[in-house]
């Protein structure tokens, strides 16, 4: 039955035109769908839930694994700097000329149970250890877990030099060991003019004349130097000819000459030394070491 205006009642409802009724039935078979928002399958829409739901476990896992690595550094912190693990003994090693007391209050450690072991040994103690006069190189070892054992490396001594007070012990880079005393009659070392001591843990400087470059071959002389002839108590300056040593109770001149070979002229002038009477001799002329010259003394 149909309307006036064309449209077919269809039990008591109106239907419309074919074209409503297309769209209202859908595209037909082999049509494409108008564009707009698709139907989601409930498969893939499982699998969306599942993948968000496990990378949620994920993150969850992890965050737990961080907290429990954080709980447990912080737990190690706490022990390592309780006071169940702080620096109880120190054994001090190489302290020949160092006083003991002094090496413990560079690095810190003077009162027992107030370090913690982590602490012991940093960059900044070693650096204060080596500052002390006659150390040259310190390290530290921990014995856990209680004790640090700090090794000293002390300074070779191969010169004195005067000061304003006496006398002052030398390196062979210039390092001044120790001042204020005599020195002469208690280390048998070679005695260098043309230089003035420091305080201990300073540098000697040069006087006289003498330049920081021939300051320098005077303290290697002086480190070249023989032992025996150390304690004839040799004394070695720079003169305009060339490094000069006398030795202790003569008037004799040894002339070393150039820096040169000096380890050698200083073993040539030993070997004189035990041979013939030196001291008979105004000079000894040692620059060509191989054909040494000896000046008889006119009386």
């Amino acid at each position: 039955m149909r309307t006036r205006d064309g449209r077919r009642r269809d039990e008591g409802r109106t239907v419309g035109t074919p074209e409503e009724r297309q769209a209202m039935s859908g595209p037909a078979p082999g049509q494409a769908r108008p564009a707009g928002r698709q139907p989601i399958d409930p498969r893939f829409r499982r699998r969306w839930v599942e993948a968000r739901r496990a990378e949620g476990r994920r993150r969850l896992r992890a965050l737990l694994a961080g907290l429990s690595v954080a709980a447990l550094a912080g737990l190690a912190t706490g022990l390592l700097y309780s006071p169940l693990l702080r620096v109880r003994d120190v054994v001090v090693v190489g302290d020949v000329h160092t006083p003991r007391a002094a090496v413990l209050a560079a690095a810190g450690l003077s009162v027992p149970g107030r370090v913690p072991m982590l602490d012991a040994g940093s960059a900044s103690e070693v650096r204060a250890v080596e500052a002390l006069p006659w150390v040259a190189r310190a390290s530290f070892t921990k014995r856990w877990p209680w004790t640090v054992v700090v090794s000293v490396h002390e300074r070779r001594p191969v010169a004195v030099v005067a000061d304003g007070a006496g006398q002052a012990l030398v390196d062979g880079s210039g390092r001044v060991l120790e001042a204020g005393r005599r020195l002469a009659g208690v280390v048998p070392l070679p005695f260098v003019a043309g230089a003035v001591g420091a305080l201990p843990g300073g540098q000697v400087r040069p006087s006289g004349g003498t330049s920081p470059a021939a300051l320098s071959e005077l303290l290697a002389a002086a480190g070249a130097c023989p032992a025996a002839l150390a304690r004839r108590g040799v004394e070695l300056e720079m003169a305009s000819t060339g490094l000069e040593a006398r030795l202790g109770g003569t008037a004799t001149l040894v002339v070393l000459g150039s820096p040169a070979s000096v380890g050698e002229k200083l073993a040539v002038l030993e070997e004189l030394e035990r041979a013939v009477d030196v001291a008979s001799y105004s000079v000894v002329d040692l620059s060509v070491p191989q054909r040494p010259a000896l000046t008889p003394r006119v009386n």
